[in-house]
């Protein structure tokens, strides 16, 4: 029987975007506990959720994020605004949202390459549509009025900016508790 991991493709937050956003989900989550922000170090962007990996595809994934990367340099990014998915009626996740300064497309660019490299060893690119985003926050029941109107308010609040760098597969493991991630392969870009 294969040994199963559950991986996906994402970038991580630097140190000082990580704690920036991280102070803003702290001020979201206020004293309201329906709210669980996530560990500063642990914010990234997915580029791809490959779910159920087996781990004998660890190298091979990491040389297909190797070929998909190549020649693409740093990606500057703005994370700006906040929202939340399903809606904001219905509140499941807190996110921040990641652009391209003047409408860069480099981001968009990098998830289609390397949705190109997943398919040719075998693995299924991303079905949904791509939204760059970096999860903040899970939400477990209905939040307060004060955090949809925060979140509604915040939907053009400029959060960070940074160079992203590397690119990597990353394990979430539920073992260390819920959303607790490590990285099994990094490859940097430029």
């Amino acid at each position: 029987m294969k040994h199963l991991l559950r991986t996906f493709i994402g970038i991580r937050c630097g140190p000082t975007s990580r704690r920036d956003l991280h102070r803003q989900a702290m001020a979201l989550q206020g004293d309201d506990p329906a709210i669980k922000v996530h560990a500063a170090k642990d914010l990234h962007l997915t580029l791809h959720y490959l779910g159920n990996t087996p781990q004998e595809d660890i190298a091979l994934l990491g040389e297909a994020l190797e070929t998909a990367v190549e020649g693409v340099p740093p990606i500057e990014v703005d994370y700006r605004g906040l929202g939340a998915f399903p809606s904001l009626e219905r509140p499941r996740v807190l996110w921040a949202g990641v652009q391209e300064p003047d409408g860069g497309t480099c981001l968009r660019d990098l998830q289609r390459a390397i949705g190109r490299a997943l398919r040719e060893v075998g693995y299924r690119p991303e079905k949904r549509a791509f939204h760059p985003h970096v999860t903040l926050a899970r939400i477990h029941r209905r939040p307060t009025e004060r955090v949809r109107t925060a979140v509604a308010a915040g939907e053009e609040l400029d959060l960070s900016s940074e160079s992203l760098s590397e690119v990597k597969l990353i394990l979430s493991d539920p073992s260390q508790g819920p959303y607790h991630y490590i990285d099994l392969t990094t490859v940097d870009l430029g």
